[in-house]
C-alpha cells in the first residue's frame, strides 16, 4: 500500500510542475565535451536499444585536407566518463550525413562518399563500410535512414535522373534492395535537402522534397505492401531551384500522430506537422529568419524533435536553427516561444537533437540532448537540460524498479 508520506511527496512534485508550460525549460544547460574537432555535420543515435544505451555522435569534420567521419561513443550517465571514438572514413568527398538507424545491437550511419550512397554499419562488435548497390554511378547528393517494422529504409537523391530513390534492408543493414523512386530536385540542384522520418509501428514513411518548379511537398507511403504507393501533398510554392549555393537543410521526426518537418524556406525556418490521417489537418508555421553568418560558422543547420508525455502523447516540439523555438504540438493557434539562454544562438554550424529520460522508481525526468559545435574553440559538445514534459511518478512503488536511462534518438 502507498505510504502517506510517499503520496504527499508526489503531490508536491505535481504542484511544482503544474505552472510550467508544456515543454518549458526547467534548468541550466550542462555541457560535455565529446570530440576535439569542429563538426561540419553531426548526428545523434544510440549503439543499442533498451535501457542505458551508449549514445553515438557521428561527426563529419575536416582535417585541413580531407573530410573525415568519426563515431564517438558516450556511455550513460552521459557526463563525459568513458568516451571513446572510432575513425570511420577519411576521404576528400564526404558529405550529407543522414539520420542514424539502430536495430538491436546493429547501427547504420548513411552518407555520401565520392557521390555514392555509403553506409557505415556497426554489428555489435565492429564497424564496416559498404556502398549501397545501385548507387555506384557517382552522382548522388543526399542520404538519410528511417525505420518501420518492415525494415530500414535508406533514402537518397540521384542527380542523373532527378529522383529520390529508396533502398530497403530487412536484415538490420546487412544488405539492401531497391524499393522505389519518385521525381524530386536535390541539394546540389539548389533544392531543399530532403529529410525522411517514419512511424515504426504503423509502417509509414514520409519525406519532404522539392520539385524543379519550386513546389515543396510531403511524400508518404505505407511500407506494408511489397512495393510503395507514393502519395504527394503540396505544401508551398517557392522559387524554382537555380543551382547549388549552399545546402538548404531540413529535418524530420515522428511526432506521435505523423511527422514534423522543418526546413529552410528561402531563408526562413519553417515547420510542417503532417498527420498520418491525411493532409486535412496539416499545421504549418514560420518560426523566423535563419542566420547563415554565425560567429563561428557561415552556415546554419536545423533539427526538430517532438517530446511525448508518459501517456505517449505529443506534448511539445523543439525546432533548432541557431535559435531554440518550441511550441505545443499540432496546435496552430499556440504561440511559438523562444529560449533566450540557448548556448548555440548566433554561433552557426550543424545541430542535432534527441530525448533522454531518466526513469526511476518514483520519478521520470525528461531531458533534451543537443549535439553541436564547441563555443570559442574547435570541438563538438553534448549539451543537455531538463524540459517540462513529465517529472513525476511513473510506475512501481512496490515493484522494485531501478533507475535507468532511455533514449529516443532520432
Amino acid at each position: 500500500m502507498m505510504r502517506i508520506s510517499q503520496l504527499l511527496f508526489l503531490l508536491g512534485l505535481t504542484s511544482l510542475a503544474m505552472p510550467l508550460m508544456a515543454g518549458a525549460t526547467k534548468g541550466a544547460w550542462h555541457t560535455v565535451p565529446v570530440f576535439n574537432q569542429a563538426p561540419l555535420e553531426v548526428k545523434i543515435g544510440t549503439y543499442s536499444e533498451g535501457a542505458n544505451p551508449d549514445l553515438l555522435f557521428a561527426i563529419l569534420w575536416n582535417d585541413g585536407n580531407n573530410n573525415r567521419l568519426d563515431a564517438v561513443r558516450i556511455p550513460a550517465p552521459y557526463d563525459g566518463t568513458g568516451i571513446t571514438s572510432t575513425s570511420l572514413e577519411n576521404t576528400a568527398t564526404l558529405f550529407a550525413l543522414g539520420d542514424i538507424c539502430t536495430d538491436g545491437m546493429n547501427v547504420v550511419v548513411p552518407y555520401i562518399k565520392d557521390f555514392n550512397l555509403e553506409v557505415s554499419r556497426y554489428n555489435g562488435n565492429s564497424w564496416s563500410q559498404s556502398t549501397v548497390p545501385g548507387t555506384t554511378t557517382n552522382n548522388f547528393d543526399n542520404a538519410d535512414c528511417s525505420q518501420t517494422s518492415d525494415g530500414m529504409f535508406l533514402s537518397t537523391h540521384d542527380l542523373t535522373d532527378s529522383k529520390t530513390e529508396i533502398y530497403q534492408s530487412t536484415n538490420a543493414g546487412g544488405s539492401y534492395t531497391f524499393y522505389g523512386r519518385y521525381t524530386s530536385s536535390g541539394p546540389f540542384d539548389g533544392a531543399i535537402r530532403e529529410p525522411y522520418a517514419s512511424n515504426f509501428d504503423d509502417r509509414t514513411l514520409m519525406g519532404l522534397n522539392q520539385l524543379p518548379n519550386g513546389q515543396v511537398r510531403v511524400t508518404h507511403t505505407s511500407t506494408a505492401g511489397p512495393s510503395p504507393n507514393f502519395n504527394h501533398t503540396p505544401i508551398e510554392l517557392l522559387a524554382p531551384p537555380n543551382g547549388f549555393t549552399f545546402v538548404k537543410e531540413g529535418g524530420a521526426r515522428f511526432n506521435g500522430a505523423g511527422v514534423t518537418f522543418t526546413y529552410n524556406s528561402q531563408g526562413t525556418a519553417r515547420v510542417v506537422e503532417f498527420p498520418e490521417a491525411g493532409p486535412f489537418s496539416v499545421v504549418e508555421r514560420d518560426l523566423g529568419p535563419i542566420n547563415n553568418t554565425g560567429s563561428q560558422f557561415t552556415f546554419q543547420g536545423g533539427a526538430v524533435f517532438t517530446f511525448f508525455d508518459m501517456d505517449n502523447e505529443p506534448v511539445t516540439t523543439k525546432a533548432l536553427w541557431g535559435d531554440y523555438w518550441f511550441f505545443d504540438s499540432f496546435n496552430g493557434a499556440a504561440p511559438t516561444a523562444v529560449d533566450p539562454t540557448f548556448p548555440l544562438s548566433g554561433i552557426g554550424g550543424p545541430v542535432d537533437v534527441c530525448q533522454l529520460e531518466l526513469t526511476g522508481e518514483y520519478t521520470q525526468e525528461t531531458n533534451l540532448v543537443v549535439g553541436g559545435p564547441r563555443i570559442g574553440s574547435d570541438g563538438t559538445d553534448l549539451r543537455m537540460r531538463q524540459v517540462g514534459v513529465d517529472s513525476v511518478f511513473k510506475d512501481g512503488f512496490e515493484s522494485g524498479d531501478t533507475t535507468a536511462w532511455f533514449a529516443t534518438c532520432p
